[in-house]
Order: structure tokens, then C-alpha cells, then sequence
């Protein structure tokens, strides 16, 4: 039996994508899975999906949540610790991006992708431990390579995803002496519906598709499952000597520069 049975774990931006594939991948260990985002009928449809893989519906906690409202993270766990009593794992998902030039970012579109992607995961994080240092538990920040490369139409996100970085390494230190274990999963382009939501153009974001084959030495963009597996493996005593690392699921981008 898997070390996340009877586990409770938040996941944050779990309607869709890497956040939803990781909800259903979780579901087959046994956890006690907390699904949260804005878009609740979709949060309904991946709840389903869990219970598909056996996962018993008094296990699953569906919490519509925006995670840049104060009010509703404070909701989230406070419904969390109701239904469960505990929290044993936090991944912190939910991101967004605008694709824009830095004379075309407004203060507006920074303030929005620094508080999804960067203030979200702190405050959430900040909330849940006091309960992770109860159960000694984990929290794995969902980041990106954007964090260490520099991607001109992306300003904010990549500012944005290398301060997540930098929490997951400063969190690891500071609750280590807690046996709080944090670290970071950072994919690259990964096939979900990130990039149209940011304003990629549908015959746009097929040419970015198709040209990740030269840019991801394993071969083209990834699958929302191969980023869930990393994710299961550092919320799960497997990592129990791991702590503040960025672990890149991204095809090794990350290491390869174009000639």
C-alpha cells in the first residue's frame, strides 16, 4: 500500500490539466483528495473521474476556490480540516500567464500573474503549516522552467515562477527542523490548456507544439501524467530524504541549448 493512503492532500488548479491528472493518479493510492479551483463543474467531472479509479466518494472533497481570494484559501482549508481533521500534503497548482512584451505587460496584468502564480502559494502554504507540521507532511510547489529561462512574451510569469523557486528552497530550510519536507516539480511545454488560456491563438500554439520536437531532446511536448508521477513521487515517503529540490519534467529543456 502506497505511503499517501489515508493521506490528506490539497490540490490547487485541479480542473484541468497537471492539476487534474494528478487528482486522478493520486486517486488509485487511497488519499483523502481535496479538489479546488474556480471552475467547480469541472472540478465535479474530475471528482468523478477519481471515484472511477475506486477512490470512495466520502474521500473526495470538492471546494470551488479562487486562489487569489484571501477569503477563499482561508475557505479552503477551514472546509479541509471540517470534512478530514488533517493535512498531510499541499500541492499548489493553480497558475495563469498573459503572453506579452514588457512595454505591453500593464501593472494590472503583473499584480494578477504574481498573485496566482507567487502570493497564492505563499498564503496557502502559510495557512497549511501549522497543520503539515502536526502531521509532519509535504508541500510541492507545481513551477516551471519558465523559472530559469528567460521567455521575452512572458515577463511576469517567469518573475513570478523563479520567486516560487526560491520559496520552495527558503520553506525547505525554515520547516526542515519540523520534518516539513518542500519541494518544486518544473515542467516544460506540457500538452494542456495553459498556453490558449494566456491568449495563444489555436494555429499559434500548433506551430508551439509542433516545434517543442527541437526543443525537448526526448521528443515534443509532455502528457499531464508524466508531471502527476513526478509530483505522487515527492508527496510520497519514496522523497523522505528530499527536501527544497526543483525536480525539471521537462523532456531536458532545461539543459539544452539549440546550435
Amino acid at each position: 500500500m502506497s505511503s499517501l493512503a489515508d493521506k490528506v492532500v490539497i490540490i490547487t488548479g485541479a480542473s484541468s490539466g497537471i492539476g487534474a491528472s494528478t487528482c486522478v493518479l493520486l486517486s488509485q493510492y487511497n488519499p483523502k483528495l481535496v479538489l479546488t479551483s474556480r471552475n467547480v463543474n469541472n472540478l465535479d467531472k474530475v471528482a468523478k473521474q477519481c471515484q472511477d479509479k475506486g477512490l470512495s466518494p466520502d474521500r473526495v472533497l470538492v471546494v470551488q476556490c479562487d486562489v487569489d481570494k484571501e477569503s477563499d484559501l482561508r475557505n479552503l482549508v477551514d472546509q479541509t480540516l471540517s470534512k478530514f481533521g488533517q493535512i498531510d500534503v499541499l500541492v499548489n497548482n493553480a497558475g495563469s500567464s498573459v503572453y506579452r512584451s514588457i512595454m505591453d505587460t500593464t501593472l494590472d496584468m503583473f499584480d494578477q500573474t504574481v498573485r496566482t502564480n507567487l502570493r497564492a502559494p505563499f498564503y496557502l502554504s502559510q495557512l497549511c503549516i501549522p497543520h503539515l507540521i502536526k502531521t509532519q507532511g509535504n508541500i510541492v510547489n507545481v513551477s516551471s522552467i519558465s523559472s530559469t529561462k528567460a521567455f521575452p512574451t512572458a515577463i511576469a510569469y517567469c518573475m513570478a515562477k523563479a520567486g516560487l523557486d526560491h520559496l520552495t528552497r527558503t520553506l525547505a530550510v525554515d520547516l526542515a527542523e519540523k520534518k516539513v519536507r518542500v519541494n518544486s516539480v518544473n515542467p516544460g511545454v506540457i500538452v494542456t490548456n495553459f498556453q490558449k488560456n494566456a491568449g495563444m491563438a489555436d494555429d499559434k500554439y500548433e506551430k508551439y507544439i509542433e516545434r517543442q520536437k527541437t526543443l525537448q531532446p526526448l521528443g515534443g511536448a509532455g502528457d499531464p501524467e508524466e508531471v502527476a508521477k513526478a509530483i505522487q513521487f515527492l508527496a510520497s515517503n519514496d522523497s523522505s530524504f528530499i527536501t527544497g529540490q526543483l525536480l525539471f519534467v521537462d523532456g531536458g529543456r532545461h539543459v539544452f541549448s539549440p546550435c
